[in-house]
C-alpha cells in the first residue's frame, strides 16, 4: 500500500474513533423527543426541561428510559424546596449520577394515571416500590404515545 493511503486511511480511523468517543457520556437526551418538546411546552416544569439537558444523563440513566413510562416530574416549585445548594448539585454534570439516581425515582416502567399510582404496589424504574406519601400529582399529560407525564408537587428522592 502507498504511504498516501495508509496515511488517508489512519486519519479516517482517527476520525471515526474520536466520534465514537465523543459520543459517549456527553451527550444529553434527546433534544426532540416526544419526551424533551412535551417537558419544554409546560411552563411549570421548566427545571425539569433544563435538568434533563445534563451532558451524559442518557447513558447514565442506562435503560430507564426506554418507552412506554411514566415521568413523574417535580415542579419548579417542588425543586425550589431543595434549596439553591440542592439544586445546584442537582445541576452540576459531575453530579450526574445523583441526577440519575433521582429520575429513576421518578420514572414508573408502563403508562399509568394517577388514580393508579396511588393505589400502590407499583414500583419505580429504580426496582423500589413507589412511596407517593403526601404527594399531590397533577393532571396526566401524554408526551406521545408511550409516555405520560405527571407534574408532582414533591422530589421523590432528595439528592
Amino acid at each position: 500500500m502507498k504511504k498516501m493511503d495508509t496515511v488517508k486511511l489512519l486519519s479516517v480511523c482517527i476520525i471515526f474513533v474520536s466520534f465514537l468517543v465523543g459520543c459517549g457520556s456527553s451527550k444529553p437526551l434527546a433534544e426532540g423527543s416526544d419526551l424533551m418538546t412535551t417537558i419544554a411546552a409546560q411552563p411549570n416544569l421548566t427545571t425539569m426541561s433544563s435538568l434533563l439537558k445534563t451532558p451524559g444523563l442518557a447513558d447514565a440513566m442506562g435503560t430507564a428510559m426506554h418507552e412506554p413510562f411514566t415521568l413523574l416530574a417535580p415542579t419548579d416549585h417542588a425543586f425550589d424546596s431543595l434549596g439553591s445548594s440542592g439544586l445546584s448539585d442537582l445541576r452540576n454534570p459531575a453530579n450526574v449520577q445523583q441526577l440519575a439516581k433521582m429520575l429513576r425515582s421518578s420514572i414508573v416502567p408502563g403508562n399509568h394515571d394517577a388514580a393508579e399510582l396511588q393505589k400502590g404496589g407499583i414500583s419505580n424504574a429504580a426496582g423500589n416500590p413507589l412511596n407517593l406519601d403526601g404527594v399531590t400529582l397533577g393532571s396526566t399529560i401524554e408526551a406521545g404515545k408511550k409516555i405520560h407525564i405527571i407534574p408532582v408537587d414533591k422530589v421523590l428522592t432528595k439528592p
